[in-house]
């Protein structure tokens, strides 16, 4: 299977690159966020994404 790409901005180049090496992480306030590396100049990005979990959808009756 494909790995996903994951966009994230670059302070260093000031715009949307895809992050290489990422991973998730938990923060000490317990947000959840991405890490990695520009995949372009190398410098750290991180990206915030959601804590909800996905909740299972059940087909309509």
């Amino acid at each position: 299977m494909a790995e996903e790409v994951i966009m994230g901005y670059c302070v260093k180049e000031k715009t949307q690159k895809p992050m290489k090496d990422a991973k998730e992480v938990t923060l000490k306030n317990g947000k959840r966020a991405m890490q990695g590396v520009c995949a372009s100049c190398g410098t750290k990005m991180m990206k915030f994404i959601s804590s909800k979990k996905a909740e299972p959808t059940s087909p309509p009756a």
